[in-house]
């Protein structure tokens, strides 16, 4: 595979600069960083983990209601810790000696401690359930705890992460998540107990007095008893630097070269995300009909490709792990038209067979045997927004018509959940979720099918449309009907948004496509230029990121400050081969790299 790199000495240098007096602007930190910074989140993840500590001893005493235990040597407890209860059971003896082994444990009860500390080892407490006895044993498992994990919507994403993955590396836990309505803590306990786990985390981050704090609320899954809730102060500077380590730099870094760019066997949809559990993200690529999956490191590797069928047409790609097995899952969605001749990606308008035209969507996974399908043959189009995955069923005729809902993993099967509210206008394609200061008031914009731009507030009010088109949709399809007043029916796969973090909050990233020469009927030979737009209030701010990307580019991926753009060819291509008649197949994939902190 041919490797091409663009250093332009010149163009290299004018960005370099730019970057330094971007970051020397705010963008990023000074060469010092406070002690500490950490301290917040690793004091309530120690916190957390202190009731969970593996102890043991025996019960000393009962009362009516009441229990006294003794700890072990070096075991300690805290008031509101929760021990299981187990009583001798039946002796045990070897199958062909007949030597007593040992006894069996019953789980017979649980107790929950009810003072703060204890200078010999000897704590009070209340039965919880269970009929309990001096002398049984009392114990907090080793083995790893359930507990469900909420996070308010409104919580600061890049420190709920970090204290989601500080609770993860701990290996004390193993954390479920799942989609609650809202945050009262019955409807909390009572989803944790469907998911099996016996307490409950809720992390917030409430502002107060300007300044941000982290909060955690413990419950107990049975009762939703509250078991403790502590919260803490988070610096500013520990804000924003784990917001900058995921952070879009939206720059206005026009003309700049890739930082490289590839020549791939083809390519018209692109996602990336760990999808073999390598701890390395690969990058998928689709043709239409082939997948391809690629790593990037020194140079742009092919490692599998998963032959698809000729008659069907991949109209989307997407990447999660939505079964959380570690490893991404594949989410095609497949358009079957029965017509092979209009299996192709081109700026003309594709015919829908009425009769035959059916969505064959699959799901697929890494395994022992390499990549396969889990899930086959499904009616749905398929999109991820963040770590959301939406569903939205086919019907030919009716395409896009349906209502768009989040998927959930249940049971061994991906199903449509809760339904998603989205605008008349909008369909599962062409839009995401923004919000644009971070304070909760999640809007939503969305192309239109002609590639006009619209924003809808967290109220659902339209108030601000593009003024001009950020041009037409590679893929669209027509189907006849008998109608006279409207014949044709025709619907768009609108093409990808990507909401980004930057210093201002939320923006978007859009790719406009731009035409530098007249166009050739099936080549669609364009270039692109890509903004970063954020909603000031009043105006929308439009930031030109890139400008004279060639290419006709199809779609785009952004990975924390890296950039992939999918070309299907560039002008430059097309003017070296116009005169012979040859028009170069293939595509391209350009690199932007803007992480250059």
């Amino acid at each position: 595979m041919n490797r091409i790199r663009f250093m332009n000495n010149i163009k290299w240098y004018v960005a370099v600069v730019l970057i330094v007096l971007i970051l020397a602007g705010g963008l990023a930190y000074g060469a010092v960083v406070e002690a500490g910074t950490h301290s917040a989140i690793s004091g309530l993840k120690n916190s957390v983990l202190s009731y969970f500590n593996p102890s043991s001893g025996t019960v000393a005493g009962v009362g009516d209601s009441s229990v006294t235990i003794q700890l072990n040597n070096e075991s300690t407890s805290r008031k509101g810790m929760r021990f299981d209860v187990f009583r001798k059971g039946a002796p045990f003896h070897h199958p062909i000696t007949g030597e007593l082994i040992g006894y069996s444990e019953d789980n017979i009860g649980t107790i929950e401690v009810m003072q703060e500390a204890s200078a010999d080892g000897e704590y009070d407490g209340k039965i919880i359930k269970g009929d309990i006895k001096a002398g049984d044993t009392v114990r907090i498992t080793s083995s790893k705890i359930k507990l469900a994990f909420f996070q308010d919507r409104k919580a600061d994403w890049a420190l709920s992460e970090a204290f989601f993955q500080s609770l993860k590396e701990s290996g004390r836990f193993e954390l479920l998540e799942s989609y609650v309505s809202d945050y009262e803590p019955d409807v909390l306990t009572g989803k944790a107990g469907e998911l099996g786990a016996g307490a409950v985390l809720m992390f917030s981050t409430p502002i107060r007095d300007q300044r941000m704090f982290l909060n955690v609320k413990l419950y107990w899954s049975d009762n939703a008893t509250m078991l403790m809730e502590l919260e803490d102060v988070v610096s500013q500077s520990t804000v924003e630097r784990l917001k900058t380590e995921d952070e879009f730099i939206s720059s206005s870094l026009t003309n700049l070269d890739p930082w490289a760019s590839y020549r791939i066997e083809d390519g018209i949809l692109i996602a990336m995300g760990d999808v073999d559990n390598n701890g390395t993200k690969e990058l998928v690529i689709s043709d239409g009909q082939d997948i391809r999956i690629y790593t990037l490191k020194e140079e742009l590797q092919e490692v599998w490709m998963i032959k698809g069928k000729a008659e069907e047409q991949h109209l989307s790609i997407d990447i999660l792990d939505m079964n959380k097995n570690g490893m991404d899952e594949i989410f095609v969605t497949s358009l079957v038209n029965g017509d092979t001749s209009s299996a192709e990606i081109s700026d003309s308008i594709q015919p829908l067979n009425k009769k035959r035209s059916k969505l064959r969507s699959y799901i697929i996974e890494y395994g022992p045997s390499g990549y396969r399908k889990i899930s086959a043959s499904m009616p749905y189009f398929f999109r991820v927004i963040g770590n959301t995955l939406l569903m939205q069923k086919f019907a030919s005729g009716k395409i896009f018509s349906g209502e768009v809902y989040e998927g959930e993993w249940k049971d061994g099967s991906y199903i449509p959940a809760k339904p998603v509210k989205l605008p008349v206008e909008a369909n599962i394609y062409g839009f995401t979720f923004i919000d644009w200061r971070n304070n909760g008031e999640s809007g939503l914009i969305t192309f239109d099918d002609d590639g006009y731009l619209t924003f809808y507030d967290h109220m659902g009010h339209s108030v601000w449309k593009s003024k001009k088109s950020f041009g037409k949709f590679d893929l669209s399809f027509r189907e006849s009907t008998q109608s006279i007043s409207k014949p044709v029916r025709k619907w768009s796969v609108r093409g990808r948004l990507i909401t980004v973090k930057t210093k201002r909050g939320q923006e978007v990233l859009v790719v406009r496509r731009v035409p530098f020469a007249s166009k050739v009927p099936g080549l669609g030979i364009t270039g692109a230029e890509v903004y970063s737009l954020w909603w000031d209030g009043n105006e929308m701010d439009s930031n030109l990121v890139l400008s004279e990307v060639s290419g006709s580019i199809t779609d785009y991926w952004v990975d924390k400050g890296k950039l992939f753009l999918i070309a299907k060819g560039s002008i430059i291509s097309f003017v070296k081969n116009a005169a012979t008649g040859e028009l170069e197949k293939g595509g391209m994939l350009y690199y932007f790299n803007f992480d250059l902190k």
